[in-house]
Order: structure tokens, then sequence, then C-alpha cells
């Protein structure tokens, strides 16, 4: 059940899908406050296990000093080298690739080369930059900001939902991919079913009906729930979640926390993505899957949840792959536009959030009024 019965007004402009204002002033405003998943505690579960992502214009690497999780800008205070260029490892100790300065996990010096060579010492400007670093179960969010609220207040509309990522869900694969489209684009696509049957013929194949829709509207956050039909993929779904000691709810959930983080959730997987703008046109989606192991142990089990997580696997990455294909053209459709656009009921996720950008953008202090345009 949709929430409005009327179409509605596109409130982005086209222009605002390539702007450099536009894009800067949503880094400031949308996603310099907010926090984002970039691991899961299984990718960081050893002493020394790190990981680097670009996150924002910003280098971080996120590492586990003996349990605890931290997080550094990726960035030197000696000589400004990254203190490593690779993805992923597992060192002794944290230390720059390029003299070797070593530092704690508070993000103190440690061993410095030739120490003397540095008298006196200046340490409160030889710390490495740290950031925030919560959880929710399995997933690691980090904020950039100095201040602000917890992940849990951040989190208040989907905190308990998304307490699913671990115990009976396990990681399964976390892959990313870069595109030549602004970050809007791939998040409102995923806000709206319309899309589905030209886009995933082969897998979503049609939209639901309006009674078999409903969306959940607040102010940083939407929902969408539906029933999947019963066919044979789901009464086979169903019967191995059973098998895997899960009760069956034949519930697919759809969940935004604006501006970027969505989670899925069927009854056999979940998944949370994030798309982080990377310029005014481009961006970089990633995606981490957790499939369903359940409660039951043993060969039989075990072999359920194995073949489970391949087909996780391969039909999420088709998923993927269909939305894909639709981005490029959209950006350049957005550059070359002269329309308004249109809202259509089963796209009011769209509208709310095109509402959040503006307001959270701070409108006519930074950019035109949308009420600007056509008039």
């Amino acid at each position: 059940m949709f929430t409005n019965q009327h179409h509605l007004q596109h409130l982005l402009r086209p222009d605002q899908y390539t702007s450099e204002a536009q894009y800067r002033s949503e880094l400031r405003h949308l996603f310099q406050p907010a926090w984002h998943p970039l691991a899961t505690k299984d990718e960081l579960a050893k002493p020394g296990d790190f990981l680097t992502f670009d996150l924002l214009e910003t280098p971080i690497l996120l590492r586990n000093f003996d349990g605890k999780l931290r997080a550094f800008l990726n960035v030197c205070p000696h000589r400004h080298s990254k203190l490593t260029d690779k993805p992923r490892g597992n060192t002794e100790r944290l230390r720059c690739q390029y003299h070797g300065w070593e530092f704690n996990a508070e993000g103190g010096t440690g061993k410095i080369p030739d120490a003397k060579a540095f008298r006196p010492w200046d340490r409160d400007n030889s710390c490495l930059r740290q950031f925030r670093v919560e959880t929710c179960a399995d997933l690691v969010f980090v904020n950039l900001s100095d201040n602000g609220v917890s992940l849990r207040e951040w989190l208040d509309p989907v905190w308990d939902e998304w307490q699913c990522y671990g115990g009976a869900y396990r990681h399964t694969t976390t892959w990313e991919c870069d595109f030549p489209c602004n970050w809007k684009i791939v998040l409102e696509n995923s806000l709206e079913s319309y899309h589905i049957p030209e886009v995933h013929p082969k897998t979503f194949k049609e939209f639901s009906a309006e009674e078999n829709s409903w969306h959940e509207l607040t102010e940083n956050f939407t929902s969408y729930k539906t029933i999947p039909p019963h066919d044979f993929a789901a009464r086979m779904s169903n019967w191995m979640v059973r098998r895997l000691g899960q009760p069956v709810t034949n519930e697919y959930w759809h969940r935004v926390r604006h501006p970027h983080t969505t989670g899925a959730s069927l009854d056999v997987m979940r998944m949370m993505q994030c798309v982080f703008p990377t310029g005014p046109t481009t961006c970089r989606y990633r995606s981490m899957l957790f499939t369903l192991r359940g409660t039951r142990r043993g060969p039989f089990a075990w072999g359920v949840y194995r073949f489970l997580r391949s087909i996780s696997k391969i039909v999420a990455h088709q998923v993927f792959r269909e939305d894909a294909t639709i981005y490029e053209g959209v950006q350049k459709g957005m550059e070359a536009s002269p329309h308004r656009g249109v809202v259509g009921t089963r796209e009011e996720r769209i509208y709310h959030f095109q509402e959040y950008v503006n307001r959270e953008c701070a409108g006519p202090r930074e950019l035109p009024m949308i009420a600007e345009h056509g008039a």
C-alpha cells in the first residue's frame, strides 16, 4: 500500500546530478556526519589484520589491535606517505611503508628509526589522525566527523533489524564496483521497484502489486516490504530455511538509512550495500552478502548451507549486474535532459529521499532553491 495516491514532483534538477557545487555540499552535509559500513568483523578477526579504503576522498586504514578495532587516516605524520598501499593484510606492528615509523593502538608513535635525529620530540604533531569506529552486529562502521551521534542513535530506525548481520547469518562475500554516474542514481534505483520488468526480467521478473507493497517513510529512513510469490524457488528456500532451524517469514525487506546505507533481507540471506560518491559523476558501490547458516549442525545442515551460499552469491551478483547496465545511460540522460521529471506512487521513496537531500544540503544558503526550477 503506497502512502501517496497521486504522482509526485521530481525534486532534484538534472544539474544536481552533475554539479561540483552539489557534490561538495553533499560531502559536507550528508556524508561527513554519516556512519559508513566498511567491513565485517571476520575480515578483521586476527590481531594485526588491516583493511584500507578510499572513503570520500579520505584514505582510511582499519586495523585490529589485539581485539580492538581502530580507524586512522592512512597518512604518516612524518613525510605524508600513505602508511600502506595494500588493500588488506596482517602485520605484527602498524609501520609506515616509507621510513618505518611505528604507531600504537591510540595512534601515538612507537619505535622511530634514528629517533635522536628528531629531538626535541614534537609528540602532539606526531600522532595519526583517528576516526570513530563502532559496530552493529558483525558490521564495522566508521565516522569521519570528530563528534556527532553514536552509531546506535544514527541507526535508530533499523538498529534492531540489523542485529541479524551475524549470528545465524554468516558473511559470505564482499565486492565493490565503480560506476560512471552520480551516487544518487544508484541509490534511487534501489528505492523503487518500477524498473523490475525492464531491468530484471530473469531474476525478480515483475514488480509486486500495490496491495502487496508496504512503504514506511520517515525523516531519515524509508523501507519497503513485500511477500515474494510462492513459486518453486520460494518453496525450495523455505525448505532450506527450516532444515537450518530457522522460522520462515516469507518476507522481503528493503531498508535505507539516508543518505546511502541499504539493508535488504530474505529468510535465506542479508545484504548490506552502500554507495559512496567519488566525484560529481562517479561513485563506488560496495556490497556485503550474508547467508543463512542457522542453528542446526551436522553434515546435512552444512551441505544445505554450502548450497544456499553458492546460490545466494550467484543471484546477488546477477541482480547487481542487471542494475549496472542502466547507470551510465541514466547519467548521460541527466546531462542532456530538459525535463522536470516525474515520480510515480510506486517510486515515492525517491521523492522522500530527494526531500532529504534538499533539506540537509541547506537549500538556498548554498544552492538555488528547487522551487525555482521551471519558474
